[in-house]
């Protein structure tokens, strides 16, 4: 994960803010630009949208809370500012970017479509919802890291080699975001399985759970979680 450490950092992710009311003046991605921005998701904590640039598009300024990206492909970037200045960066299929609150105006500089889910933090509460079994990142560190995290959102990238199994370990409720393609089995606690083929760039939600997943594809497994602590269900529109 990189993740906003100073103006350097801020310059390259092309998030300088205005300030005060100048900033707050600029529209929000989706109503900036629908044609780029699209709501997937959404509930008291996060807002997750899919952002599709095609090639050598550039999008109009606008401003994003404190937000996560994740690069869906190999992509590279012009980020423009309020100020006439722009720096270039590129993005790795799969890397997590956390970025500050703050405007700017995209443009990817690349010859190929570039897609990415950005997780919008929003704030929220955690719930009340608990568990006897140990959480994914306890039970399983080897496969699951926390990358980001808030009082009530916790970001966490999941990597399983061809066939591997975890323990069993809980989830509260969550969304994933799919990076390649993959096969999953996944068995709960009463020892009862079901097989969940996942497609690259997927993102779907799911409630709370008691399960341990095993990798049934030939390839490498991984994904990103976006866990609503302690919340029973994830709610959203």
């Amino acid at each position: 994960m990189r993740s906003i450490h100073g103006l350097s950092v801020a310059l390259a992710l092309g998030v300088l803010g205005c300030g005060g009311a100048q900033e707050a003046s600029y529209s929000d991605a989706v109503t900036a630009d629908p044609d780029r921005y699209t709501t997937e998701f959404e509930n008291d904590a996060v807002r997750l949208l899919r952002v599709n640039y095609g090639p050598g598009e550039q999008s109009v300024m606008h401003r994003h809370p404190f937000h996560c990206a994740v690069a869906l492909n190999d992509a590279s970037w012009r980020m423009h500012d309020t100020h006439g200045e722009a720096m270039d960066l590129a993005t790795p299929m799969g890397e997590l970017v956390c970025v500050e609150e703050g405007v700017h105006m995209p443009e990817n500089t690349g010859t190929a479509a570039a897609e990415v889910v950005l997780v919008e933090m929003k704030g929220g509460m955690p719930g009340a919802w608990t568990s006897d079994q140990p959480d994914a990142v306890t039970a399983d560190p080897a496969r699951y890291a926390v990358e980001y995290e808030t009082d009530a959102v916790r970001v966490v990238r999941v990597n399983y080699g061809p066939g591997e199994t975890s323990v069993l370990h809980n989830h509260p409720a969550y969304c994933f975001v799919a990076l390649g393609d993959g096969n999953w089995q996944m068995t709960d606690a009463d020892g009862v399985s079901t097989e969940l083929p996942t497609t690259h760039g997927q993102l779907a939600c799911a409630d709370a759970q008691v399960h341990s997943p095993r990798n049934i594809a030939a390839t490498a497994g991984q994904a990103i979680l976006i866990e609503f602590k302690g919340r029973e269900t994830a709610g959203g529109m």
